[in-house]
């Protein structure tokens, strides 16, 4: 997990994001069906669980839903265009990283700091997992600030309902609307180009 952080930083000073995001992705895939098979419980225990479903959705839907009217709202006092060329593909799209990027933080990084130091619990696991979706963002600051607030928010909910589905979902609807509505950037433009 921390390899692939340090990879995400180099492969981004290299200007190679997409390449970075189709590596990450299979190879994590890769380890999840690997691990998987050695052991079907796995998937549940890690938070790819449909059990608990509307029960976990309901703080991420909260959450998402009054920090997406409040992106909109300085997107429009900013004069953004709030439905962009690229937005459909990113809805998504972007979703589907935000689950990886969920299974690696909370589900190995979080979830393992609770195991090993268990008399600390959230103690520990909130604030380390805050920096690990922040460093990850660096250098721009914007970005680890929002990444490390929205861990702050969804550590709590992954540890109460250990369901990565919601949290990777809005983490993509988020973040498409982050960068497009208050950076004014398009993330498909540098992932892919134009």
């Amino acid at each position: 997990m921390v390899l692939t952080g340090l990879l995400h930083l180099v492969f981004k000073s290299l200007d190679a994001k997409g390449l970075f995001i189709a590596l990450a992705s299979i190879s994590w895939m890769s380890y999840v069906v690997w691990q998987v098979r050695r052991n079907p419980t796995r998937w549940k225990r890690w938070g790819f669980r449909t059990d608990n479903l509307r029960q976990a959705f309901i703080g991420p839907s909260v959450l998402f839903a009054g920090s997406g009217l409040a992106m909109a709202w300085y997107g429009m006092m900013t004069g953004r265009v709030l439905w962009q060329g690229h937005m459909l593909f990113l809805l998504f799209l972007y979703p589907l990283w935000g689950i990886l990027q969920q299974f690696l933080v909370q589900s190995l990084g979080v979830d393992n700091l609770m195991k090993l130091f268990p008399q600390l619990g959230l103690l520990l696991a909130i604030p380390v997992g805050v920096m690990l979706f922040a460093v990850v963002h660096f250098p721009d600051w914007w970005l680890m600030l929002a990444t490390g607030l929205l861990a702050c928010f969804f550590i709590p909910l992954y540890i109460r309902d250990r369901n990565l589905w919601p949290l990777g979902l809005y983490h993509g609807w988020l973040g498409t609307f982050f960068y497009l509505w208050v950076l004014g950037r398009d993330p498909w433009v540098s992932v892919f180009g134009k």
